[in-house]
């Protein structure tokens, strides 16, 4: 059994944590901040669009053409596969159920009235049933912040013309007051509708407007917690003879707070150690104990990460590893660091190559129709997810990264984050015995 250390608990961190506890790991999670899930939708996005914005149809077939540093490619299309049944598997464990493959891209609704294409969905953003229909319904809620049913409703009729009716219908909230404290988002509505009295009101106020030839679109509302989410769903819609299906992601996102609250719940169960407001600002390494020789003589290739260590209020602590897992995210969560013509990975100081020229990092206008340029930078990793140098050398064994640290992707033009997110935290895993292996020799040849 190793002790594993895991940096991050956004979705890739926390993936990556059930996996190496199921595999009978000792594991602690260093968390500082919340990870992306409270922004982004719970859905996994495997790959939606190719290089020149055209729609992925069957996203595994697409990914087998991908060329490294892709992380799709670095794993292998296998791997892949793997990892979205693992995942299914993990999310059913908890009760939550997540639907699809990795063949078909599924059409999600937005809170714009679009469609985007994702692989595994809840069933609450199953959209058939709205391509199915002759009627839609959408549903909004008075006082409810950054949702605009107008908007979709506009855009839905854009998109389907003549073919369907289009309509908005507004709850009203009884609740008596705090109605002007402060304003409202879709959590509130979300745990409103884990009540008898909110479920109540919402059926009473919408039973005349549907039937089984309309579909309600509503924003993530069906319930905070993933295990209720269903028996929610499925109260209403056999209360309202209709079908319901959520938006994909408003901030707070309702689907991600869900996923989020199942990993945390799984990594519980399995005895993972979630240390929070736990910032890693530095590591000592094997180097450093290797008698009568400086640091920086020691080969790179021969370093070992011992312990990782966490600063804050004046105070440091030292958490000793067997393995370590990066799962800090990209620049946006400060997982890489940007400077004027440098970026760098801030924990190990892994120096990220980039253009001289800070102007060839991106194209002029952001919204141009093709992935950015400083979208794919990232950590360079070999197979294994190790880092390498430039000559494509390990420079620390038992160091493995994951995420959206990595480089070689775009996954906001590709719609593939989470998908790469969950691909690589099972890779990383599946990994550990080899790289503790590896270590171990590595640090028998030093001593």
């Amino acid at each position: 059994m190793a002790n594993v250390l895991i940096v991050g608990a956004g979705i890739s961190g926390l993936v990556a944590a059930c996996y190496a506890a199921k595999a009978g790991h000792q594991v602690k999670v260093l968390s500082y901040g919340q990870g992306a899930l409270t922004v982004a939708g719970g859905i996994i996005d495997l790959y939606g669009y190719d290089q020149n914005g055209n729609l992925v149809t069957d996203p595994l077939e697409h990914i087998a053409t991908l060329p490294k540093p892709h992380p799709y490619a670095l794993v292998g299309t296998k791997r892949v596969e793997e990892a979205i049944e693992a995942f299914k598997e993990l999310t059913a464990s908890q009760n939550y159920i997540y639907v699809g493959d990795g063949h078909h891209n599924q059409k999600v609704p937005t809170a714009i009235g679009s469609f985007k294409p994702s692989c595994l969905i809840p069933p609450s953003v199953e959209s058939d049933a709205i391509f199915e229909r002759p009627k839609i319904v959408v549903v909004g809620f008075e006082l409810l912040k950054d949702y605009y049913p107008k908007l979709i409703a506009k855009n839905l009729q854009h998109f389907f013309g003549d073919k369907k009716e289009v309509s908005i219908k507004q709850v009203m909230l009884h609740w008596p007051s705090g109605r002007n404290y402060r304003d409202v988002s879709a959590l509130d509505i979300a745990r409103e509708l884990e009540t008898d009295l909110g479920r109540l009101n919402f059926v009473e106020q919408l039973k005349g407007a549907c039937g089984p030839d309309t579909a309600l679109i509503i924003p993530p509302v069906l319930g905070e917690r993933p295990e209720l989410s269903a028996s929610i769903q499925k109260d209403l819609e056999q209360r309202l003879n209709t079908k319901l299906v959520e938006v994909s992601s408003i901030p707070p996102s309702v689907t991600g707070l869900r996923l989020d609250k199942l990993l945390r719940n799984a990594c519980f169960s399995l005895g993972v150690d979630i240390v929070e407001k736990a910032q890693v600002i530095g590591f000592t390494s094997q180097a450093d104990e290797v008698a009568n020789l400086e640091a920086n003589k020691v080969p790179t290739a021969s370093k070992v990460c011992r312990t990782l260590i966490t600063g804050g209020f004046g105070h440091t602590h030292e958490y000793k590893a067997d393995a370590v897992i990066v799962a800090t995210g990209g620049f946006f969560s400060s997982g890489l660091v940007t400077q004027m013509g440098r970026m760098y990975e801030p924990i190990f100081g892994l120096e990220i190559k980039v253009p001289e020229d800070q102007k060839d990092w991106s194209h002029q206008y952001l919204f141009c129709g093709k992935p950015q340029p400083f979208a794919s930078y990232g950590v360079a990793v070999n197979e294994n997810l190790q880092p390498v140098d430039p000559t494509g050398e390990v420079v620390l064994s038992n160091v493995q990264f994951i995420g959206r640290s990595l480089q070689g992707y775009d996954f906001c033009f590709e719609k593939s984050g989470n998908g790469v997110a969950i691909t690589t935290a099972y890779h990383a895993v599946k990994q550990l015995d080899e790289i503790l292996a590896q270590t171990k020799a590595l640090s028998d040849s030093l001593f």
